[in-house]
């Protein structure tokens, strides 16, 4: 008995790979292609016996079990035939447009140290409240610093401030560092907050007008009723009459009682 079994086989130094022509192995005939380090058998077609060559481990698809191939850029062959993914990963340029979708990236899974610097742009792929610039309004509020990672913004008011509503101001003092004051409206009304008689209430004793800071500055003051003194204005700086000679003043001119404090 024969100890060998040999096949249909191509020259030992082959320099192409190829599988044998059609119809040149019988049903069931075997055939080794060297160069291309191949097994193929024939097959039958049809009923009057032509055949085709077929590869014994045809090329893995995603019908058919069979050989698979790897890019070594990507994944490594232990001895034993395992296949594993490089240390590194698949590379960048391996992934196709828009493969790894958010439904494949499990939570938690890519750390921020594997995010390059400056990848991620805000806008459509970022969600959360952002601001994307802040801008001033004219002659009410500026701001310097434009939009970037970091960028520390400035607000204030301008030199020039104006102020299209109404302001209330709340506090013990209101300070006015300025060379002229303007004022539209015809009354001035001071201790507001006083709405018992002026004669009997002593929160408007001494309220009035002082011009200036000096303890001998001129005011306008007003005495309420206090130790049987008539209520009056009272100008603490010499005062000027001066009255038209044509004019009829009749009873209308009234100085009151003289009283010698």
């Amino acid at each position: 008995m024969a100890n060998i079994l040999q096949i249909k086989k191509n020259a030992w130094n082959t320099v192409s790979a190829g599988a044998p022509n059609a119809d040149t192995l019988a049903f069931g005939e075997l055939a080794w292609d060297t160069a291309g380090k191949t097994l193929y058998i024939g097959r039958q077609t049809d009923s009057s016996g032509t055949t085709e060559t077929v590869r014994v481990m045809p090329n893995a698809s995603s019908s058919a079990v069979g050989v698979a191939s790897f890019s070594t850029n990507n994944f490594v062959v232990s001895a034993g035939g395992a296949v594993q993914i490089k240390d590194l990963g698949v590379a960048t340029e391996e992934l196709a447009a828009d493969a790894v979708t958010s439904a494949k990236i499990a939570d938690d899974a890519v750390d921020s140290e594997h995010i390059a610097n400056d990848a991620v742009a805000l806008g459509t792929q970022t969600t959360g409240n952002y601001a994307g610039t802040i801008t001033g309004t004219t002659n009410e509020i500026e701001v310097t610093g434009s939009a970037g990672e970091g960028t520390a913004y400035t607000i204030g008011l301008p030199n020039d401030v104006t102020i299209t509503g109404n302001l209330t101001v709340q506090g013990d003092t209101v300070t006015l560092n300025t060379g002229t004051l303007t004022v539209e409206d015809k009354n001035i009304v001071v201790a507001k907050n006083i709405t018992a008689d002026p004669a009997s209430d002593a929160g408007v004793n001494g309220a009035g007008i002082t011009i200036g800071a000096n303890a001998s500055a001129p005011s306008l003051t007003w005495i309420n009723n206090t130790s049987g003194v008539a209520d009056r204005f009272e100008f603490n700086k010499p005062v000027k009459l001066t009255i038209d000679p044509t004019a009829d003043c009749g009873s209308n001119l009234d100085f009151g009682t003289y009283v010698n404090p």
